[in-house]
């Protein structure tokens, strides 16, 4: 099935060489048939999970779906200036009373989309889009449009759309700013801290094994050959040592992280 997981050979090719080898992964990839294993293998065992079928055409359509929205947000700018601009020859002029509140709407989204990225960057999740440069350009050319348009044609309230406008060329600078700006400090590295106490990790692992006796003697074969296969090529790579693939052999099946 080309959407279930790859087998732990597979992982174990894709594994960079010489890199530290996750064994609970490693044991999550060869037990991926087999659900009730998995739910008890923990965060691992979940990646391997997500990476079913089913899971795929979900993220997959979510990704098409925030695709749609972000090019969405990014044309609306862009949409607003043009319908500004009107006939570029200059032989029909626009109607400002109708295009003026359509850019100004277009520019309320950008309005949205920068205060979620001076959001992201106050909290320490910077961005990369370099959006915040584009939409300044877009609405500093916008507003001038609005200001030409308003007082030529004396559309009502063009003023409030003129403030919108240059509020979102304000945002879009500080945006632009925020990106540039170095860290004032390095970045953290995460603490990882293992919370499950000692009563309940032996009662997972009792659960391990009792559903490891649970399967059939040829499929608990399988699964041993399978991750025999994967240690062998992770041996022959160098990636771990001749001593470390015997130990983790004869770590018993579905213990392979605790084992190491």
């Amino acid at each position: 099935m080309s959407g279930a997981p790859p087998s732990a050979v597979d992982w174990a090719k894709a594994l960079p060489r010489g890199g530290r080898v996750p064994w609970d992964e490693l044991e999550a990839h060869v037990l991926r048939d087999h659900p009730r294993l998995l739910r008890l293998l923990g965060p691992a065992a979940a990646r391997v999970q997500r990476s079913r079928r089913w899971v795929t055409v979900l993220m997959g359509t979510a990704a098409v779906i925030a695709g749609l929205i972000g090019l969405a947000v990014v044309w609306a700018p862009i949409w607003g200036l043009t319908t500004l601009l009107g006939d570029p020859f200059g032989i029909q002029d626009v109607d400002g009373r109708t295009a003026i509140p359509v850019a100004g709407i277009s520019l309320l989204v950008s309005v949205v989309v920068q205060v979620v990225l001076l959001t992201r960057l106050a909290t320490g999740r910077g961005s990369t889009s370099a959006i915040g440069a584009g939409t300044a350009v877009l609405a500093v050319l916008m507003l001038i449009a609005i200001v030409t348009i308003g007082t030529r044609q004396h559309v009502p309230g063009w003023e409030a759309w003129a403030f919108v406008a240059a509020a979102t060329a304000l945002l879009g600078g500080l945006v632009e700013f925020g990106e540039r700006r170095p860290p004032t400090r390095p970045p953290r590295e995460p603490v990882v801290r293992d919370t499950e106490s000692p009563g309940a990790r032996l009662e997972r692992e009792r659960l391990i094994d009792a559903a490891v006796r649970d399967l059939p003697d040829d499929e608990r074969q399988r699964l041993l050959d399978d991750r025999r296969h994967a240690l062998e090529w992770l041996r022959m790579t160098g990636t771990i040592g001749p001593e470390v693939a015997a130990r983790a052999q004869r770590a018993p099946l579905g213990r392979l992280g605790a084992s190491m």
